[in-house]
């Protein structure tokens, strides 16, 4: 009977698995504390956790006929919470919290309505990911096709504010870096309030 016989020379150092062994259980924990999509994954997590809903959201595509109803119907997980009032943009808000806006940790979402029509919409995200927002917004619009403008021309962003038009007005936020006041917020504006406000 044969008995087979190891080789040595394809065994593995002991100081060579414990390496391995370190790289199985610490380059993990270290892409999710020290890298920007690792960060960004664990906080979509933690959000999850927390049961904060998902908001997947084509701003880019939002009109001034959706009324509150149907904004209910798309996003049911939601729990908006209304008040009647004056406000930059109606008579009516409805806000809610999120926790993630189109895959990135975001906070709260608020819907500005002129009686039953919407007007406005504002995200609020994680100062953290700001940058990425940009960037998002930037892979975002490319991916469609350019607006047809309205005849009337769009009004000129303040110094500082990026202005991008969408099918039916302009998707505003801070261009540049977040002044220490400054809300980490991106903003639809109907065509409709562009031209009441102009």
């Amino acid at each position: 009977m044969n008995k087979k016989t190891s080789d040595p020379s394809l065994k593995l150092p002991p100081a060579y698995k414990t390496f391995l062994m370190l790289a199985l259980v610490f380059l993990p924990f270290f892409w999710l504390a020290f890298t920007e999509d690792g960060q960004r994954r664990t906080d979509l997590a933690l959000m999850a956790l927390l049961g904060k809903p998902e908001l997947n959201a084509a701003l880019d595509v939002f009109e001034s006929h959706l009324t509150e109803a149907q904004l209910r119907e798309t996003f049911p997980r939601l729990e908006l919470r209304c008040a009647a009032g004056a406000n930059p943009f109606g008579n009516r808000l409805c806000a809610a919290e999120i926790g993630s806006f189109n895959q990135y940790p975001a906070s709260s979402v608020t819907f500005f309505f002129l009686d039953e029509q919407l007007r406005a919409a504002k995200v609020v995200y994680r100062r953290a990911y700001h940058e990425l927002m940009h960037q998002w917004l930037t892979r975002r619009l490319a991916e469609r096709e350019a607006p047809a403008l309205p005849g009337a021309p769009l009004p000129e962003a303040e110094p500082g504010v990026r202005a991008e038009p969408v099918r039916d007005g302009l998707l505003l936020m801070r261009a540049g870096e977040l002044g220490r006041d400054e809300e980490p917020a991106l903003i639809w504006l109907s065509g409709v309030a562009l031209a009441e406000r102009s």
